[in-house]
């Protein structure tokens, strides 16, 4: 078997690297896709179509409060993975929120919750 020399040895690893980091953004991109979808189908209707907060079912629920603006870089920054995770999963009243907001955890599987956080993840501009 012939031997590498040393510049061809870093070129086969800059062409692996660069393959992983490619599927990494594909994979990356399928999880937002597929959190955008899961967002329109369960969330739209009080977080509002782009996330900010103002979907057309607040009124008809009486809500006191509006959902954050997950537009807002700080306002999503300031929210850790895992607390986004439980409100999605237990709902508002298990996490100190609104009662309004429902759990998710017997409706979405694991990988749906982190297509949907990734989705949030990625609304702010």
């Amino acid at each position: 078997m012939a031997e590498f020399s040393p510049v061809q040895q870093k070129l086969v690893w800059v062409t692996v690297l660069i393959g992983l980091a490619a599927s990494i953004s594909a994979a990356g991109t399928v999880g937002v896709d597929s959190g955008a979808r899961i967002f329109t189908a369960n969330c739209a209707r009080c977080h509002g179509q782009g996330g900010k907060g103002d979907g057309p079912d607040l009124v008809k629920l009486k809500s006191a409060v509006s959902p954050d603006d997950w537009t807002d870089k700080e306002s999503n920054q300031e929210l850790t993975d895992s607390f986004i995770v439980a409100m999605i999963t237990k709902g508002g009243k298990a996490n100190g929120k609104s009662r309004i907001m429902p759990a998710f955890g017997d409706k979405l599987n694991m990988q749906q919750v982190q297509d949907l956080l990734a989705f949030i993840r990625s609304l702010p501009k």
